[in-house]
């Protein structure tokens, strides 16, 4: 078994299959130690007995305060920490406007940064980021521009708030079971819920993927409990806003999601929190996710507490985000707190942002206390990706207190990818007292990617 317990943070390079290295410079990796160790911190203000999963906000803001005295960081990141605190756990969720995601515009300086890469030993305790300084191609290093992801998204008013008084309010399990199959309540529809929803064991997903749903569904962060199926089955329009707690779904032999069972181009899952959910596929292709078990469109800022994504079958890809993540999809703002992504099968990879990642991006994925573990042949595994592949991209994965592990023949373990090939990227990879494992012939162990 090789095991490479991390101690310290680590903040990694960008880890391309394609890329080149030389010693040139040393960089300093405080910036991203402050950035670990606020994710950590953020951990330290949930009061998980508390139901509503809410937060003292003056306990928060005097938090941040000693986060800011505390560690050298300067005023600009420390502002972001406290955005990204505020968003991802907050919970202070009311109607008004949405947020999109939008690429920041990359500057010279943001292009030609460089982090530190400790190539040391596969049973070596990493401590000290050594004076490697990878160098990539022009595009893979413009993926550390992704890394302001979540701090450059921007407002606008949706349809849906700007005409609310057109919504379609959903109250109740029976009103929601008529979208897509009663004329006053269409597939392209804008609806609005304005009460908490208990789901019977019998409700069935709206919209497939012959009759997807296109319209708008503004949760208002209300809650919905107890799901036993996705909530909808392909997504063209938009789920916003949500709150899906103790949610159910067990032995689906198809691709499965909490919020859509499948993402497709043009769908849009955001703000989405989800508490004690379990999520568990068996067979050929069966992905599995909370976001989108599969992901052509957008899926961001989802979190995830006390939730299991689980999947058995060859190519059977789970994630937190997304279980397959590909075709230009996208998968930004990830964070899952005490949860667990959990597969075995041929190929079948695992990670926190996406199981596997094709021609896709995953952007900012935070882990806390959260596991990540495969069983099988080629069954990759990490918290940004198991599989970064043809394309695909990962950028700025955060693990506090958590595990990566891999049971099986070249079966590649890392932080921010598991297997990195064939033009795959990882960018900005930060671990604190986290823990890469993996036994078996051929298997690689690494923080930024196991394999290549």
């Amino acid at each position: 078994m090789i095991q490479q317990p991390i101690q310290q943070s680590i903040q990694q390079p960008m880890y391309d299959s394609a890329s080149e290295y030389s010693v040139n410079a040393v960089e300093h990796s405080w910036l991203g130690h402050g950035v670990a160790v606020a994710k950590a911190f953020a951990k330290s203000l949930i009061p998980m007995e508390d139901p509503h999963f809410s937060i003292d906000p003056d306990k928060a803001l005097e938090g941040i305060g000693r986060l800011a005295t505390a560690t050298i960081v300067p005023l600009s990141p420390i502002l972001f920490i406290a955005k990204d605190i505020a968003d991802a756990w907050f919970a202070s969720c009311v109607p008004g406007p949405d947020v999109k995601p939008e690429l920041p515009q990359t500057s010279k300086a943001t292009g030609e940064e460089a982090q530190e890469k400790e190539p040391g030993s596969k049973d070596a305790p990493l401590q000290q980021p050594s004076p490697a300084r990878y160098q990539g191609s022009q595009g893979t290093r413009g993926l550390l521009a992704l890394g302001t992801l979540a701090s450059s998204f921007h407002y606008a008013n949706s349809d849906a708030i700007a005409n609310s008084s057109q919504a379609i309010k959903i109250n109740d399990t029976q009103t929601l079971g008529k979208i897509g199959r009663d004329l006053g309540y269409p597939l392209n529809g804008t609806y609005q819920q304005t009460a908490d929803i208990v789901v019977t064991q019998d409700y069935q997903s709206i919209g497939n993927d012959t009759h997807p749903f296109t319209g708008k569904y503004d949760g208002q962060c209300r809650t919905i409990r107890d799901l036993s199926n996705c909530l909808v089955g392909t997504l063209k329009g938009r789920i916003s806003d949500l709150h899906l707690t103790g949610a159910n779904i067990i032995n689906s032999t198809e691709v499965t999601g909490l919020a859509a069972c499948v993402v497709d181009v043009n769908g849009t899952v955001i703000g989405v929190r989800v508490e004690n959910a379990r999520i568990s596929t068996w067979g050929y292709r069966a992905y599995a996710g909370i976001g989108g078990g599969e992901v052509r469109g957008t899926v961001a800022n989802t979190t995830a507490v006390n939730s299991t994504v689980e999947t058995s079958g060859n190519f059977a890809y789970a994630g937190i985000g997304g279980g397959l993540v590909h075709d230009g999809g996208m998968v930004a703002n990830t964070m899952a707190v005490d949860s667990r992504v959990e597969t075995s099968g041929l190929y079948a990879c695992a990670g926190i942002g996406g199981g596997a990642i094709i021609k896709g991006t995953v952007a900012n994925t935070t882990a806390v206390n959260s596991t990540v573990e495969t069983s099988g042949k080629f069954v990759h595994a990490g918290i940004g990706g198991g599989l970064v592949h043809d394309g695909g991209m990962v950028a700025n994965t955060t693990a506090v207190d958590s595990t990566v592990k891999t049971h099986g023949q070249s079966a590649h373990v890392g932080i921010g990818g598991g297997w990195v090939d064939d033009g795959g990227a990882v960018a900005n990879t930060t671990a604190v007292n986290s823990t890469v494992e993996t036994s078996g012939l051929y298997a690689r162990a690494g923080i930024g990617g196991g394999g290549d």
